[in-house]
């Protein structure tokens, strides 16, 4: 049985998965992106030449945070420029979104081309309308920790469903298990439907 991981800052040899780190070795599967924590239009440049290598296979860590980094405009600005190259590089897009969800939808539904995958997805009041958007959620140790989330899991359409560690040191097997004995999921079956939507997204 495979675990898959799709978006972690921490490289573990046993894992398949997408990791964002400078440590990690250059063939090593990987996504590029511009944090909206650092987004500046300067960094474009380097993206598309990023974006360009092998085992890139997604762009992200990318998108739109509130609390954190330059104004809401430049984050924007420089969002819609890295899509246009996700979409030029036929890449499916790792997102992270703080208090910044309207303009989330809004780019949504006039510049979602490839795979759009929301990582760490942990708010339930977000759901009833990500529901019925074609996007997937990455849940993580922060969904798994949050009782207002639990009665939520088990409706995230499988075929929608990832998993991830981001940052944390919990296993990726842990996340498999902890959302299994939460929703009542048999972990084979759903193990060979994550690794379906994986391959689906990113490719072998």
């Amino acid at each position: 049985m495979k675990f898959y991981n799709v978006h972690t800052h921490r490289l573990r040899s046993h894992e398949v998965a997408i990791v964002q780190s400078v440590d990690a070795p250059i063939n090593q599967c990987h996504s590029s992106g511009i944090h909206p924590w650092f987004a500046d239009s300067a960094l474009l440049p380097w993206l598309a030449i990023a974006l360009e290598h092998p085992a890139c296979k997604a762009l992200g860590e990318v998108g739109l945070d509130r609390i954190k980094g330059p104004s809401i405009e430049i984050q924007c600005n420089v969002l819609e420029e890295q899509l246009s190259l996700a979409a030029k590089h036929h890449k499916p897009v790792i997102f992270h979104i703080v208090r910044a969800w309207e303009e989330f939808y809004a780019l949504q539904k006039t510049q979602q081309v490839t795979p759009w995958v929301l990582h760490g997805f942990n708010q339930p009041r977000q759901f009833p309308r990500l529901f019925d958007t074609p996007v997937y959620l990455s849940i993580g140790p922060g969904a798994l920790s949050n009782p207002a989330m639990h009665p939520l899991l088990s409706k995230i359409p499988l075929e929608r469903l990832l998993f991830e560690t981001d940052d944390s040191d919990e296993e990726i097997q842990t996340v498999y298990h902890r959302f299994c004995g939460i929703t009542g999921f048999e972990l084979m079956a759903l193990s060979q439907q994550i690794e379906q939507n994986f391959l689906a997204i990113f490719g072998a």
